[in-house]
């Protein structure tokens, strides 16, 4: 999984800082991610327009065992499922302005052991989260195909994640 550089900047153990040096290392990143990931896990996906959220959970899907040209940002739908061994629950939320439309939308049904959820434009309602979620900022590079991210950890499983991710780039 050596898809990526790391930063010279030592973050603190529950964080980890890559530069993407391409489009293709950013979805390789994901379907290496993808391989990590098991059943309860949640992931908050943020960064602007165009930064790379949809590419990155094509590689986690594929990752996961889902071809990645069946993944498409949810903008309109919102929510889409993907049968996996593991279901893949994909939900954007840019759209969304009413924390109620949460409430209505039942995202929290989502987060249970059996589901991996993918959320982007978390940001938007990150107190809907549950305790334990890796947040991923996706921001453009220096280039118009690199990637600079932080993975960060907010609790005890996702800081598993985080740790192996740093044993494969440190």
């Amino acid at each position: 999984m050596d898809t990526a550089s790391h930063t010279s900047q030592t973050p603190s153990l529950d964080e980890l800082r890559l530069n993407l040096a391409s489009v293709e290392k950013t979805h390789e990143f994901g379907e290496g991610l993808g391989h990590l990931l098991m059943g309860g896990d949640v992931l908050a996906l943020t960064g602007d327009l165009g930064a790379g959220k949809t590419l990155l959970t094509r590689g986690i899907a594929l990752g996961l065992g889902i071809p990645s040209d069946q993944v498409n940002s949810p903008t309109f739908t919102l929510i889409q499922a993907y049968d996996s061994p593991i279901p893949v629950i994909h939900v954007d939320l840019y759209r969304l302005e009413d924390p109620a439309a949460i409430v209505q939308l039942g995202l929290e049904d989502y987060f249970t052991a059996k589901n991996i959820v993918i959320i982007e434009w978390a940001d938007r309602f990150i107190r809907v989260l549950p305790p334990d979620y890796l947040e991923i900022h996706l921001e453009h590079g220096n280039t118009e195909t690199t990637r600079d991210m932080t993975i960060r950890a907010t609790g005890p499983r996702s800081l598993v994640i985080v740790s192996t991710l740093r044993g494969h780039f440190a």
